[in-house]
């Protein structure tokens, strides 16, 4: 199912599933990127995870090119940076570009690189823009 929304500007795709649970907003789009977009003040825990799983096999399954948008003074609970880092916890991935807004993220996802140290290409960024253009240069590199 296609939808009618797309932005062929940012995504050079269409967006074909568009799903938000309690303000978290999942989108999927035909290049197998996965975009979810974080409120402000929204605290990520595990449970998360399976309503993604859920949307993403609900949709045709395997890996996709994530970016996850943070709002402002949202947060990812340690045991969910935990299970994202480690290789056989999450099979989901090629990749995750996290994108933040500001200086406390920052410091916060620097720390998540440093400390659990993503096994799978993971990168910041402060704009979607530029998360895309890195995801687009995985592509190239990667099968669906």
């Amino acid at each position: 199912m296609i939808l009618k929304k797309d932005n062929p500007d940012l995504f050079n795709a269409l967006l074909i599933a568009e799903e938000n649970h309690d303000g978290i907003l999942f989108r999927l789009y035909d290049n197998r990127i996965f975009h979810v977009i974080v409120p402000p003040d929204t605290r990520l825990g595990k449970e998360i995870t399976e309503i993604g799983y859920a949307f993403v096999n609900k949709y045709g399954g395997g890996k996709f090119y994530n970016i996850f948008q943070f709002g402002s003074f949202s947060d990812v609970d340690p045991e969910l940076r935990e299970w994202a880092a480690d290789p056989n916890g999450n099979h989901y991935t090629h990749c995750d570009a996290i994108v933040i807004g500001n200086w406390a993220q920052k410091i916060v996802t620097d720390f998540y690189m440093t400390f659990n140290r993503p096994k799978k290409p993971t990168k910041i960024f402060n704009s979607v823009e530029k998360a895309i253009e890195w995801i687009k240069k995985i592509q190239k590199t990667t099968s669906t």
